[in-house]
């Protein structure tokens, strides 16, 4: 196993056991819950109902896989059921790593062209990745944005800002251009599974290196990385993590080899793949170079002080490597937003968006229980969801930890590999618990090493002759582990990933309606999206948008984002609306339609016009985002569909004007959460807005 020689820990061991006490205690114990209280906003609600539910299937995994190793342990002979391991192990680690990278590589790219095509019908679920493939589409024709437009409210989308520059996603632009070079040869869908490819190819290489006496075990977590639903789930959604992921897994390869001795292109290499994460997910880079940096300090077995000069030739190598990326970024920065220094998140939301303790966009403090409560539901759901695993992946780690005696250079690493997100994550507010706890997605690769190395490493620290009335221990623990692991590759991770198709957010996956010529497809989404979009679209900032759209009825924003977007010489006195959190009492909400929610004032009759607009809504409500990039866009030749928003009737009008040659159509539900359907203009005006 890859611990030292020397079997006397020493004090940085210690160390590593109070982390480990700590993540045994943060999983243990339901500290999520306490985000949970009468003002919790559906994030912290989701995320209380995600880590239960896995707290629960936890549980109920941990007694299963227990009581079959018990039985095991009782009924089995222990050293032949080890010897077999120890053969499928070696046989494992007999393949060339480069064939074996390779294979594993392609693998796991097939098993996410799979899952993206058939379950998800190739297209992405979550608006992150719909607003990026918008842009993108743009990216593909030879521009960086869609065009400014006073009509903008029509086609604006969630998590996108209108700027000087034009129109872009509130995203860095790397994984946007990564989209755009796959629609530019015609296949998006194609762009995830290779990036996922590129991430196991380099993470078996790295384990190899990492672990050179060990690399059963290295192999093993490189295997489980290939399987793992999920990060097979996000990658094959078009999300961001997996272009993440495949540039840390290089970087970090690059630098164990310049560790190891090798030239100093690697340091350079390690810097350029470090840059190329800065591109996509910026906190993410920054991390990504404090593991570099750890890796480069681990190089040598005579401690930091030897190790220093080395890391600071180094640091200057990986300086000119990411030197490029920055100066791109940069550019992009100043162009779109103002400032080389100032990323699409500040310039959308404002400064709230930074990390650190303080109150978040939303109007919620984030300070350091919190980051407790929601750092205990990542652990927690990370448990279950990275390998749909019978055990606590995370509680089997800590055990590890808490055990291990001097840990060898490559465990360290793996360790700060695995552990300093999860610290990095526990300073920004932001928690995504969409498809498991997302914001730990681009370290799949660590976690499923360090859960391989974990466990061996236990079932090495029991043992063989250890029994107890009969049973076995060790052999208890291999049979556990291994019914545990195969249990989520037969049986839970398919059937994880399959959940995500079928009737589970049938919405994203719409079709974009045939289009015989030209044609102007207004679909109907919520009355609250209607507002927020028309707000945004004209330039207000995303704090001050949160605040708009929770503080205040829905109709006095309706009121407001009228007066908003109309011409500056044409204004009156502004619409009085609350914009401060910390003075308002938020108005209840009342559901209108399946995702469709507005804030109302009890006992208070809503004027006309704001019956009409929710009147609109009863039948149901579709989203503009799955479909917008799929169509024709603002700024682009095309003779197809163009999605808009349908905003009614006396607005569209505008719209419909501005665009003479396209036939103006309209996507709605007949009847009540029905099929959408496509009808032409005047039927559907009939249907929702039957006054006009």
């Amino acid at each position: 196993m890859p611990e030292s020689r020397s079997q006397r820990a020493d004090a940085s061991t210690y160390a590593f056991r109070v982390v480990g006490a700590l993540l045994f205690i943060l999983v243990a114990v339901p500290f999520y819950r306490l985000a949970s209280g009468p003002d919790s906003d559906r994030i912290a609600t989701d995320v209380v109902d995600a880590a239960n539910v896995a707290r629960t299937l936890l549980l109920l995994g941990t007694f299963i896989s227990l009581a079959i190793g018990i039985l095991v342990g009782r009924f089995v002979d222990g050293a032949r059921l080890e010897a077999r391991i120890v053969r499928a192990g070696e046989s494992l680690a007999s393949v060339r790593p480069p064939y074996f990278a390779a294979a594993l590589a392609l693998l796991s790219a097939l098993l996410c062209l799979v899952f993206s095509s058939v379950v998800l019908e190739g297209k992405p679920n979550l608006i992150d990745a719909m607003v990026q493939l918008t842009q993108a589409r743009y990216v593909a024709a030879g521009i960086l944005g869609g065009p400014l437009d006073p009509l903008s409210e029509f086609w604006h989308l969630p998590n996108s800002i209108a700027t000087k520059g034009g129109w872009v996603s509130q995203y860095p632009p790397g994984h946007v251009v990564l989209l755009a070079l796959g629609m530019m040869f015609g296949a998006p869908i194609l762009i995830g599974p290779l990036l996922a490819g590129v991430t196991v190819f380099f993470t078996a290489l790295t384990a190899d290196r990492l672990f050179p006496d060990a690399r059963a075990v290295g192999r093993l977590g490189a295997v489980m990385l290939a399987l793992s639903p999920f990060f097979l789930g996000l990658a094959g959604a078009y999300m961001n993590h997996v272009a993440a992921a495949a540039f840390i897994s290089i970087a970090v390869y690059a630098a164990v080899r310049r560790a190891e001795g090798g030239s100093f292109a690697w340091a350079v290499g390690a810097g350029a793949a470090t840059g190329a994460v800065f591109t996509i997910r910026p906190l993410t880079a920054i991390v990504t170079s404090l593991i570099v940096a750890v890796i480069w300090m681990y190089r040598s077995n005579d401690g930091f002080l030897v190790a220093l000069p080395k890391t600071v030739k180094d640091a200057g190598g990986a300086a000119i490597g990411i030197a490029p990326f920055i100066i791109a970024i940069g550019a992009y920065n100043k162009h779109f937003f103002g400032s080389a220094l100032r990323f699409g998140y500040s310039a959308l939301v404002g400064p709230l968006v930074n990390p650190g303790f303080h109150r978040d966009p939303s109007g919620h403090y984030y300070g350091p229980l919190q980051a407790i409560e929601y750092t205990s539901s990542d652990l927690t759901t990370l448990s279950i969801n990275l390998l749909e695993s019978l055990l606590p992946v995370v509680a089997i780690v800590a055990l590890y930890l808490m055990l291990a005696r001097n840990l060898s250079r490559g465990t360290r690493i793996l360790i700060a590999w695995a552990l300093l997100p999860v610290l990095a994550n526990a300073l920004y507010w932001h928690h995504g618990i969409f498809m498991g706890p997302r914001m730990l997605n681009e370290w799949a690769p660590a976690w499923t090493l360090l859960t391989a190395l974990a466990a061996a490493g236990l079932v090495r620290r029991a043992s063989p002759t250890a029994q107890f009335r009969g049973y076995s221990l060790r052999p208890t623990l291999i049979a556990a582990f291994v019914v545990a692991w195969l249990a989520g590759v037969v049986y839970l991770g398919p059937q994880r990933l399959s959940r995500y198709g079928g009737t589970y957010l049938t919405s994203s996956r719409l079709t974009l309606p045939p289009a015989h010529s030209p044609s102007l497809v207004f679909v109907h989404g919520g009355w609250s999206t209607r507002v927020a979009m028309r707000l945004t679209a004209h330039g207000m900032r995303g704090d001050s948008l949160e605040a708009a759209m929770a503080l205040n009825p829905t109709c006095d924003a309706h009121t407001f984002a009228r007066w908003y977007a109309s011409p500056p010489d044409s204004r009156s006195e502004a619409p009085p609306l609350n914009f401060d959190f910390g003075a308002a009492v938020r108005p209840p909400k009342i559901e209108i339609a399946q995702g469709d929610e507005i804030r109302y004032v009890p006992n208070h009759p809503l004027p006309m016009d704001c019956q009409a607009q929710v009147a609109s809504d009863t039948l149901g409500i579709i989203d503009i985002s799955p479909l917008s990039w799929q169509g024709d866009l603002p700024g682009l030749n095309g003779k197809g569909a163009m999605i808009v928003r349908d905003l009614g009737p006396s607005e569209n009008a505008r719209l419909i004007a501005r665009f003479p040659d396209r036939v103006p159509m309209m996507l709605l539900r007949r009847q009540k959460e029905g099929a959408p359907v496509l009808v032409p203009y005047a039927d559907g005006v009939r249907l929702l807005w039957p006054n006009g």
